[in-house]
């Protein structure tokens, strides 16, 4: 059942210009004609989640891809547009847009601006470009600091910087440039990915033909920590498992996923929730807009939560947060909290995690295997 208020939106533009060799995330190329289909699609679906919600004036919106900056700006305007007609922003507080380095031309800039658009994540993953090229990606070192001076030149400085920890053949020296080079250009936020092998990937498909090796689990680890150090003491905060930020600048929009807000999400892969319902729809634009074009709902997974299973996925949530977790939030049985408790306590004799002021939080050695702490959680 959805509430009768929209505060978390996010919206999918599932094309991008390339693959990258690591990426299992689904997207498609980008051509001008599917790409006008999607949006008349996008627009539909909007229109049927939204039906009669009365307040539809989120605080937080989110463009994601894919590849959102690859639109052109006919595209992009008319993207914007359709937000504007869905809802509005008078009391949105952030409004990001997922972009590559080399993607944004002042007129996208200018455009973003004009409509409410104030933060800009990029996809820089590396500042060498030959391990750019290695991996797939479409810019080079010199698009990064060319595009985020644009960005600052025309009136955006909520900027994000994505970078991916243990890429192959990146050792710490690299490492420590990448590192260095990113807090010289002094972005807002910093998320810290660690290099994971996904599924039917070029890259897994390197590994799996004993092409390309990747970091061991321990080298990996101390990358993470290395760049924990040099980010702490530049002055970013570890707000989140995988996100660092200045003061005051923590994403708004995922820290509503963390929490456990509601949010809606909109295109092929998509994922909402509203109370103690998820769906998420069909990764596949064909059919997504083959059924929007009909005006009816996307073909969709869907699932109903019990209200443990609900606290559940909160808890594990939390423990990614910096804030830590106070047990008595949630909705949960006397038994069920009792059990928490000592399994908590096992991991706290174990140095994983900490009780301070009624709340719980993960140490850094807790943070550094967070997926063991939602294991014994569970």
């Amino acid at each position: 059942m959805l509430s009768d208020a929209i505060k978390h939106i996010y919206v999918h533009i599932p094309f991008c210009d390339g693959k990258c060799s690591y990426c299992g995330f689904y997207s498609e190329i980008k051509t001008d004609s599917d790409t006008a289909d999607y949006l008349f699609c996008l627009e539909n679906e909007m229109g049927i989640t939204f039906g009669d919600v009365p307040q539809r004036e989120p605080e937080t919106i989110y463009f994601g891809g894919g590849t959102p900056s690859i639109l052109n700006v006919s595209q992009l305007a008319a993207l914007l547009e359709i937000v504007h007609r869905s809802v509005s922003n008078r009391k949105t507080k952030e409004w990001t847009i997922e972009a590559n380095p080399g993607t944004l031309p002042p007129e996208k800039i200018r455009i973003l601006k004009d409509a409410g658009v104030n933060r800009v994540s990029i996809g820089v993953q590396s500042f060498d470009d030959n391990i750019l090229k290695q991996i797939g990606r479409r810019h080079s070192s010199a698009d990064v600091f060319a595009t985020i001076d644009l960005l600052r030149n025309n009136g955006i400085y909520n900027i994000g910087i994505d970078l991916i920890a243990s890429l192959p053949n990146v050792g710490n020296a690299m490492w420590r440039l990448t590192l260095e080079k990113t807090i010289a250009l002094r972005p807002e936020h910093v998320s810290v990915y660690a290099l994971t092998l996904e599924y039917g990937t070029a890259l897994e498909r390197l590994v799996a033909a004993g092409n390309v090796s990747t970091s061991c689990d321990d080298s990996q680890l101390k990358a993470l920590r290395f760049a924990e150090q040099l980010l702490n003491t530049a002055g970013y905060e570890r707000y989140e498992t995988s996100n660092y930020a200045l003061p005051g600048y923590a994403c708004r929009h995922n820290l509503a996923y963390w929490r456990g807000s509601d949010y809606f999400g909109f295109g092929p892969g998509a994922s909402s929730r509203a109370a103690l319902e998820r769906w998420t729809n069909k990764a596949d634009t064909k059919t997504y807009c083959e059924a929007l074009n009909r005006h009816t709902t996307p073909p969709r997974e869907k699932e109903l939560l019990t209200a443990q299973e609900d606290s559940i996925e909160r808890l594990m949530f939390g423990f990614r947060l910096a804030e830590g977790v106070d047990l008595g939030e949630f909705d949960a049985s006397p038994e069920l909290v009792s059990k928490w408790k000592a399994a908590l306590e096992r991991m706290a004799y174990d140095g994983l995690v900490e009780h301070r002021d009624g709340r719980w939080f993960t140490t850094m050695r807790g943070r550094d295997i967070a997926d063991h702490i939602a294991e014994e959680m569970l």
